[in-house]
């Protein structure tokens, strides 16, 4: 028997022998690539435990959205604090205003420049300069008498939380508290725009200035108060356009209701 015959019989005992050691080495030996492995995917943990999670914020902003006690953002409203509910119509307005402006001129052209010239003139007999001047300021009394009243515009001052929805909206036209304010727009005698300020339960119907002034209100403390250079504060309130267009009339509808209860007394 040769010398390698032999050493290869020796390996082989050595390997099929009992020995708890031989056992341990020849099983490493055999798993070496699943210890390979294994490894790997330690390190590949360690890794991505360092790195940032980018699905994390994602799912901590969807509960923050959802949570009730984070998502308290204001919800923006869908009106403006002055809502518009009444509209005279924008050719009524125009034609008024016009007519204010023309018998301006009028006043102007018989007051400064044709009753003077009557007024010195030895041929035309006195009467005739009167008849002149009137003529300049007859239309002018007359249009600021009928028109003083005349109101183009009305808005409602809406509360924050009125503001919010269509629906809120109609139930505070429909029981306006107290403290409910109007802006209501009127032209002076030069057409020029004026608004005034008043809570609704200061307004009460009234039949003035031949039917002309529907609405009234009382301004005796107002005016005390009031510097003379100013003028008057407007007392009278004409709303003639009949049934508003604007939110389908019922937004008015529901303040001219509140304003029927209303007196003179208060």
């Amino acid at each position: 028997m040769t010398t390698q015959s032999l050493l290869s019989r020796r390996i082989l005992s050595y390997i099929h022998s009992p020995d708890l050691r031989t056992r341990t080495l020849i099983t490493h030996i055999k798993c070496r690539p699943c210890v390979k492995s294994q490894i790997q995917l330690n390190s590949q943990a360690r890794f991505a435990s360092r790195k940032p999670s980018s699905s994390s914020p994602t799912v901590s902003k969807k509960v923050a959205r959802g949570d009730p006690l984070v998502d308290r953002e204001p919800k923006k409203p869908i009106f403006p604090e002055r809502l518009l509910i009444y509209h005279a119509g924008t050719m009524r307005i125009v034609n008024l205003a016009g007519i204010k402006v023309v018998t301006i001129f009028v006043f102007a052209f018989f007051t400064i420049y044709a009753g003077p010239q009557f007024l010195y003139s030895k041929e035309d007999p006195s009467w005739v300069t009167a008849v002149v001047m009137l003529s300049g300021i007859l239309p002018v009394a007359i249009v600021t008498y009928m028109s003083g009243p005349f109101v183009n515009f009305i808005h409602l001052r809406l509360p924050s939380y009125a503001r919010a929805s269509t629906e809120i909206m109609f139930r505070y036209s429909k029981a306006l508290p107290k403290d409910a304010e109007l802006d209501i727009t009127t032209m002076n005698f030069l057409g020029k725009v004026q608004v005034s300020r008043m809570r609704v339960a200061e307004l009460y119907p009234v039949k003035e200035r031949m039917g002309l002034a529907n609405y009234a209100r009382d301004t005796t403390a107002i005016n005390a108060r009031r510097a003379w250079w100013k003028g008057k504060v407007v007392r009278q309130f004409g709303v003639h356009a009949g049934r508003s267009k604007i939110w389908g009339g019922e937004v008015w509808k529901n303040v001219a209701s509140a304003i029927s209860r209303n007196s003179k007394l208060k």
